[in-house]
C-alpha cells in the first residue's frame, strides 16, 4: 500500500474503529473495559444500521456517543500546535466543532465497513493511580492483522477519554497535525480557510 493509501486507511480506521466510548461508561474505573464493552455495543449497531438502512438514527447515536467522552476539544488543539495561541476564541472554537463533525461523520460512514472484523483486546496491566494508559487491540479484517493502541486519558472529574490512537505503528494524532501545517502553508496560515478545507481523510 503506497505511503498516501495507508495514512488515508489509519485515519480511516481510526473513525471506523478507534471513536468506540460511550457516555455510561465515561466514569467507569477500567479503560480497558471501556473500549471493549463499547467496541461491542457499536458494531452491534452498526450491524442493525447495515440491515434496516436508517442512516439518520445510526448518525444519530454516533454522535450522542461519541461527543460526551472523546476529548474533542484537546485533540482539535495539539491538531493546531502553534496556531492555537495565535488564533481567536472564535477561530477555535470553529475549528474545534468542525474537527469534531468531520471526525464524526466520517466514522458514521464507515464503521459499517469494519463491522465483520475480528477484534480483540489485549489486556494490560491493572491502571491503578495512572491518569493514562494505553489500551491495545488487535483487529483482522480481510486477512490482514492491524494493531491499535488507544490512549486514554483521565481528566480532572475522573472521566476516561481518547486523546490518541496509533494504528499499526502510525500516530494519528501526528498525522493530523502534519496535515493542518501543510493546509496552514498553502493557505499562509489563515485559520479561517484551513476550518473551511478541513477534511480528516486529507484530501482537501
Amino acid at each position: 500500500m503506497k505511503k498516501m493509501g495507508l495514512m488515508v486507511f489509519a485515519q480511516r480506521f481510526w473513525l471506523a474503529l478507534g471513536l468506540m466510548f460511550a457516555a455510561q461508561f465515561a466514569h467507569a474505573a477500567d479503560p480497558y473495559e471501556i473500549v471493549d464493552d463499547v467496541t461491542n455495543k457499536l458494531v452491534g449497531a452498526a450491524r442493525d444500521f447495515n440491515k434496516d438502512g436508517d442512516k439518520q438514527a445510526f448518525d444519530s447515536k454516533v454522535l450522542d456517543t461519541l461527543e460526551p467522552v472523546v476529548a474533542f476539544d484537546y485533540i482539535a488543539r495539539v491538531v493546531m500546535g502553534d496556531y492555537y495561541e495565535k488564533a481567536s476564541q472564535q477561530q477555535r472554537e470553529a475549528f474545534a466543532e468542525t474537527f469534531k463533525k468531520d471526525l464524526v461523520g466520517t466514522y458514521a460512514k464507515g464503521i459499517a465497513t469494519y463491522v465483520d472484523s475480528d477484534i480483540q483486546l489485549q489486556r494490560g496491566a491493572d491502571v491503578g493511580d495512572k491518569r493514562r494508559v494505553t489500551v491495545e487491540q488487535q483487529v483482522k479484517y480481510q486477512g490482514a492483522t492491524h494493531k491499535l493502541s488507544y490512549t486514554m486519558g483521565k481528566n480532572r472529574e475522573g472521566q476516561w477519554k481518547l486523546i490518541n490512537l496509533v494504528l499499526n505503528g502510525a500516530n494519528l494524532g501526528s498525522s493530523f497535525s502534519s496535515q493542518f501545517e501543510q493546509l496552514a502553508s498553502k493557505y499562509n496560515g489563515d485559520v479561517d480557510k484551513i476550518t473551511a478545507n478541513w477534511s480528516s481523510s486529507g484530501n482537501s
